[in-house]
């Protein structure tokens, strides 16, 4: 099976599209310094880290299905996933991150899943505050 790139690219382009949109959602709320940090903002915040991640993801999963021809499944695949963009894989592809940037999504992935694990109202601004500033 060959890989469909044309159609590869117009999807990763589609999603980094995205995630600029989220940076600027990101931006403007961080900037509203009227606003304090209640519950209301704290879950805006999160839901848009959350949905960073989910962005990077699908780019991951693009890539993985399309050039590896191989997407992990079952216990642990969002972190197989994320360790597989870091391969080297002769013959398909170089690593499409390094293992600085993994380490660092690493932490969006790890607040992705205390966002979707926890009560809006149990998540914390000093555990989210620098998955924002990288952002913005």
């Amino acid at each position: 099976m060959t890989p469909n790139l044309i159609l590869l690219e117009v999807r990763v382009r589609k999603e980094l599209l995205n995630l600029e949109k989220l940076v600027v959602e990101l931006k403007t709320i961080t900037r509203m310094r009227e606003l304090k940090v209640d519950s209301v903002r704290v879950r805006a915040c999160a839901s848009i880290l959350h949905d960073f991640y989910s962005g990077i993801e699908k780019i991951f999963i693009n890539i993985a299905r399309e050039i590896d021809q191989a997407v992990p499944k079952g216990e642990g695949w969002h972190r197989q996933l994320l360790e597989q963009m870091i391969l080297d894989i002769p013959v398909k592809r170089p690593a499409v991150i390094d293992a600085e940037l993994a380490a660092q999504l690493q932490q969006y992935l790890s607040f992705r899943h205390r966002f979707r694990n926890l009560y809006g109202y149990e998540l914390e601004w000093g555990k989210m505050e620098d998955l924002i500033n990288n952002m913005v």
